[in-house]
């Protein structure tokens, strides 16, 4: 019982024919097809049904005759009776026999007998209906005439079987032909499909070539018109998230300056003046330089001019050797193979900003006892920073970092790439920002 639903199921789908606009149509030239050749099947079938009978018909009417003519040239009645019959042996279509008195045969005729007789359903199927005639004899009771309405039928059964053959034969090349130019008519459509699939994907460079049909022909075009939209709303978009991007920088150096111009000059002070009171010296000395460090930390993460002016590659390993400074108890494996002169200013100032947020993200947050950070190229066309460290997985890293994480994101997509957050292996978080070396170029 259970299985019932399944079997509905699978009917319902094969009622419903193939899913692809291919098969469909191929299904419905077979069907075509097929109904033409039953409708002609049965119309030769009404017709050798009236031809079986005319002809029969005919061949009784003149078989009758031709026994009366015989009997009445008879010189001595009954004499050339059984002659007569034998006349019909080897006939087609009637077969003879010579009935006494009590109706009991005394000759018969043998008819012809086909080398090749029609099967039996098709003979029932033409089912003739001529009726035997009997024909006076003197001497004998009569002369009984009986329709062989094999022979014939075997005639027709040769012809329709010969015509459906080749009709038959025209309906597969038919279908050969119908298979081919469907194949050639939809072949746009694959093309359109397939663009469909790059523009999911976020290619929206991607367009169909206008040919084939006119109908095919209005959607390549109207696919090309939404690519050529889409594909202008992303770069516009690209170019707001490099704005974006830029206008964030110049506040953090805005913040920067801030800082160094209007803090740094006070803590100077304040350390200048903790002098002139001994008691407490050290203890003011110990907390000015705790804030001075802290200021310091803090205009390094806001404005790494390193990552601009003297390359990715030492800012990268500045940032790394600052917290190996902080946390000498976590391992950094660091390995930079990538060539900052493959670089555009955007995309060094972008990875470094996403080396910074994740190595930050994994020392507070995760608990590693080892974080390793790689930046290299794939094939010299796309830049592939990865952070990975062994810490807790209890929570994805986005939870706990939403703001820093989503602008990650959004400076890498401003430059044509993609940031992805993973679990690692075996334990701990795995960050990966990809960004396409031309795009991220053009976009700068």
């Amino acid at each position: 019982m259970a299985r019932l639903p399944q079997v509905s199921r699978r009917f319902a789908r094969l009622l419903r024919g193939p899913a692809t606009l291919h098969g469909r149509v191929m299904l419905a030239a077979c069907a075509a097809l097929a109904a033409s050749l039953a409708v002609g099947a049965l119309a030769l079938v009404w017709d050798a049904r009236r031809s079986v009978d005319a002809e029969l018909a005919s061949a009784m009417a003149s078989a009758a005759q031709a026994v009366r003519t015989g009997v009445q040239e008879e010189a001595a009645p009954g004499a050339g009776l059984p002659r007569l019959v034998r006349v019909f042996d080897g006939n087609r279509h009637v077969r003879a026999i010579l009935l006494n008195s009590c109706g009991v045969p005394q000759a018969v005729s043998r008819p012809y007998v086909p080398a090749d007789p029609p099967p039996g359903w098709f003979v029932a199927l033409i089912d003739p209906h001529a009726p035997a005639r009997q024909v006076s004899a003197p001497g004998y009771a009569a002369i009984r005439l009986e329709p062989t309405p094999v022979n014939e039928i075997g005639e027709v059964w040769t012809g329709l079987r010969d015509a459906l053959l080749i009709v038959g034969l025209l309906s597969v090349l038919a279908l050969v032909l119908i298979r081919r130019a469907v194949t050639r008519a939809l072949r746009p459509l694959q093309a359109v499909s397939g663009a469909f699939a790059r523009v999911g994907a976020g290619d929206f460079e991607a367009r169909v070539a206008a040919a084939g049909t006119v109908e095919i022909e209005r959607l390549a075009q109207g696919f090309n018109a939404m690519a050529g939209q889409l594909d202008a709303i992303d770069r516009e978009n690209r170019r707001l998230h490099e704005q974006l991007a830029t206008v964030q920088e110049e506040e953090r150096a805005e913040i920067a300056r801030d800082l160094h111009d209007e803090i740094g000059p006070y803590l100077f002070a304040v350390s200048i003046d903790a002098a002139a009171e001994p008691p407490r010296v050290e203890l003011i000395q110990t907390a000015v330089a705790h804030m001075q460090t802290q200021v310091t930390d803090m205009l390094r993460r806001l404005r790494p001019l390193r990552a601009v002016e003297f390359g990715l590659t030492g800012a990268v390993e500045d940032l790394v050797a600052f917290w190996r400074a902080r946390r000498p108890d976590v391992a950094f494996d660091l390995a930079v193979t990538v060539d900052d002169a493959a670089l555009g200013v955007g995309l060094r100032e972008a990875l470094y900003r996403v080396a910074q947020e994740a190595l930050s993200n994994a020392v507070r947050h995760g608990g590693p006892s080892r974080i390793s950070l790689a930046l290299d190229t794939e094939a010299g066309e796309t830049a592939v920073l990865r952070v990975a460290d062994n810490g807790a997985t209890a929570e994805r890293p986005g939870g706990r970092l939403r703001f820093g994480l989503a602008g990650m994101r959004e400076r890498i997509a401003g430059l044509g790439g993609e940031l992805s957050i993973d679990p690692g292996t075996g334990q701990g978080w795995t960050v990966t920002a990809r960004v396409p070396l031309r795009l991220s170029e053009a976009l700068s």
